[in-house]
């Protein structure tokens, strides 16, 4: 791997939906690029990017591999990302630092929805997009619908760089609009191809699209578009520098074509990332604070800069520890620098650095604005931290990773392994902060919430495998709650002799409802020293306890108020105690006259569905107890928002996945309660009931 100028480093994400060809494309750049004596297969587990056991074994991506080669005397780093969006969080991370995102696209069934939302996260980023639409080599190739949908779906402005001149197991040429050549490749996988004139029908539709080509890239600058204007078209030097703007600013979404496990068009797409992509000097510099101040701070791509680099992924490898990847955005880094962490006010000790491609590693003796590397054992760094120039600090936004979308409780299968449970999970956490754990006390129940059931399942086989720790799936506690509709008054008394001093406390409370999320409230209405001020306060307590062990059901008491106004006293056997017993009674007498009610936590759904799947998605939510609360068309895609009972949502991507051949994603977020309907509600107290009675 050699060492290159900042404006010869090329830095590649490609992304897209699960089975669109991304890993088998990023194989095939890797071997074209001479990394590698044969083609890795995903198939026999021998691909440089899915190199893990996990990923072997299902034969998908997990994480997001890192891969770097050199072409025509650049270095191209590749980030090979995961199609499925149970691990999204890799696609969020890689996203922040590459500097063009390429679509790959499956030849056989175009687009999918996932791609849908990686395409809008992107731009979101303003980064430069292109697209690969690969596996022509398959049966059923309809390019025209593909490219159709393509400019539907994502953008008007994407447009043909060259379009195949067979499809299927014979697939072996393509037209280039740039070169207005026919490329015919090899069939022995060596990638290498000839060139030839174009002729008939496909040198029109090659001319034809390479006008409508020119035209998109003048509208680039408007020194561009006055040079067509008056001449009709551009010089060769006109067209590749308004391709190489329209490109960077989001104003041309370029399209090529080929077969990453064939090797076609593979070269081709090296030679136009190398001309077209941006280098990181053609991207803008980047927007952070001061750790010091919070003002607006700026870094751009230059070695002699202040150091400054954004930690985008952390793994834990045998033998090795923890290794830390990041992205330099301005400055050099070498090994034995002192950098400044601002996330955590700490100071890291840089070690061996290296050029990273899959699991091998090259050590560098250093690495400069545009590169990516990785170091490892940094003490107090994780991902989305940032290290830079200690006397010159700086601090980049933080990486925002979507919220989980999936809860399932988790229970250890040996007694006593809860404390195992939080410290594996940690040190994974670590590598993936799309999850979370939840120690929930209320519910004495440990959480775990992430992007859906494969993502679940993956964390638990790594506590396994890291911490030696076994856990089963359980169907997560909901935090029902307890209120009121009704008034009561009631007295509580507790009375006590055991020979000596006694207790003697007697409450006389009144409740009433509150309105929704207003809490609890406690009013003193004692007068003429029924009960003596010093034990109102046991009363409140004694009220507050019962509020969290709850009255029917064993779940906590929400939106009441309480009324103390009358009560009794002994001057020798009463008590704090005692007055907290009675309280507790005469609040428990008075919650059950009070037509009790149970309460549901209810959540905004928002499901994004191809419209062809409506009716089905209709339908299951009604089943969910789900209330529609609108739709909108977006694209090709539909989204629905509801409202739903949480114990509806159990495993409800999964449900939408079936529903959906994979296409649907949904969201979901904390609304507000809501009354039970009255038959859960009894099924509710009778299992309180029946587990008091066994205890």
């Amino acid at each position: 791997m050699t060492a290159h100028a900042i404006d010869h480093f090329r830095n590649i994400g490609i992304f897209g939906h699960g089975d669109a060809g991304k890993t088998t494309l990023a194989e095939a750049l890797l071997f074209s690029m001479g990394e590698g004596t044969r083609l890795g297969s995903i198939d026999d587990g021998t691909t440089h990017s899915d190199y893990t056991k996990a990923e072997i074994e299902r034969k998908i991506s997990i994480q997001a591999s890192v891969l770097r080669g050199d072409w025509k005397d650049h270095t191209i780093t590749l980030f090979d990302t995961p199609g499925f969006f149970d691990f999204v969080g890799e696609v969020v991370s890689s996203l922040r630092v590459v500097d063009l995102a390429l679509f790959s696209i499956n030849g056989s069934s175009g687009a999918d929805v996932g791609t849908d939302r990686i395409w809008d996260m992107a731009g979101n980023l303003d980064l430069p997009r292109m697209f690969f639409v690969s596996k022509l080599n398959r049966d059923h190739i309809n390019w025209d619908n593909i490219i159709e949908g393509i400019q539907e779906r994502f953008t008007d402005r994407a447009c043909l760089v060259q379009f195949p001149l067979e499809t299927g197991e014979g697939f072996t040429s393509v037209a280039d609009v740039l070169l207005m050549k026919k490329l015919k490749f090899a069939m022995d996988g060596s990638g290498k191809f000839e060139m030839s004139e174009l002729d008939g029908d496909t040198k029109s539709r090659a001319e034809d699209l390479r006008n409508k080509l020119v035209e998109l890239v003048a509208e680039a600058d408007d020194e561009l578009m006055e040079a067509f204007f008056d001449k009709g078209d551009l010089t060769p030097e006109q067209f590749e520098k308004g391709l190489k703007l329209g490109l960077n600013t989001g104003k041309v979404f370029p399209i090529l074509c080929g077969a990453g496990d064939s090797n076609i068009g593979i070269r081709r797409l090296l030679d136009f990332l190398v001309q077209y992509a941006p280098s990181p000097l053609n991207r803008p510099a980047v927007v952070g604070t001061s750790p010091n101040d919070g003002k607006e701070l700026t870094r751009a791509p230059s070695e002699s800069d202040p150091a400054a680099a954004l930690v985008f992924k952390t793994i834990s490898e045998a033998h090795l520890g923890e290794l830390s990847f990041f992205r330099i955005f301005s400055g050099t880094v070498t090994p034995g620098m002192e950098l400044k962490n601002p996330n955590t006010n700490s100071s890291e000790k840089i070690g061996q650095i290296f050029w990273m491609s899959g699991k091998k590693r090259t050590q560098a003796d250093k690495l400069v604005a545009g590169e990516i590397g990785a170091t490892v054992k940094l003490k107090n760094t994780r991902t989305g931290d940032t290290l830079c120039d200690p006397r010159n600090p700086f601090q980049f936004p933080a990486i925002e990773f979507p919220a989980p979308v999936l809860e399932t409780g988790i229970v250890p299968k040996a007694k006593g392994d809860e404390e195992k449970i939080s410290g594996g999970m940690h040190a994974l956490k670590a590598e993936d902060p799309s999850f979370t754990l939840t120690m929930d006390a209320e519910l004495s129940q440990i959480v775990l919430a992430g992007q859906g059931d494969l993502h679940l399942t993956i964390l638990v086989d790594k506590l396994k495998e890291k911490s030696g720790v076994e856990v089963d799936f359980v169907e997560p506690k909901i935090p029902y709650r307890e209120t009121i509709r009704g008034s009561a008054e009631a007295e509580g008394k507790h009375k006590k002799q055991s020979g000596g001093r006694g207790q003697f406390g007697v409450t006389f409370v009144k409740l009433e409802p509150q309105p929704r999320g207003e809490g609890y409230e406690f009013v003193n209405q004692i007068t003429g020293g029924a009960i003596p001020t010093k034990f109102i306060p046991a009363v409140d307590k004694g009220i507050k306890e019962t509020l969290l062990r709850g009255v029917i059901a064993g779940y906590p008491v929400v939106d009441v108020k309480v009324s103390l106004y009358d009560g009794k006293f002994h001057d020798v056997d009463s008590s704090e105690l005692a007055f907290k017993i009675a309280g507790s009674l005469a609040f428990r007498s008075a919650f059950k006259k009070c037509k009790p009610i149970m309460l549901e936590p209810i959540y905004d759904l928002e499901v994004r569905v191809p419209e062809e799947f409506m009716g089905d998605i209709m339908g299951d939510l009604s089943s969910r107890r789900g209330k529609i609360q609108g739709m909108d068309a977006e694209g090709r895609m539909q989204v629905i928002r509801a409202k739903i009972p949480l114990k509806e949502l159990y495993r409800y991507s999964t449900a939408l996945r079936s529903m959906t051949q994979g296409r649907g994603i949904h969201t979901q977020s904390f609304s507000h309660y809501e009354e039970v309907p009255p038959d859960i509600q009894q099924k509710l107290v009778a299992a309180h009931t029946e587990e008091k009675e066994e205890d």
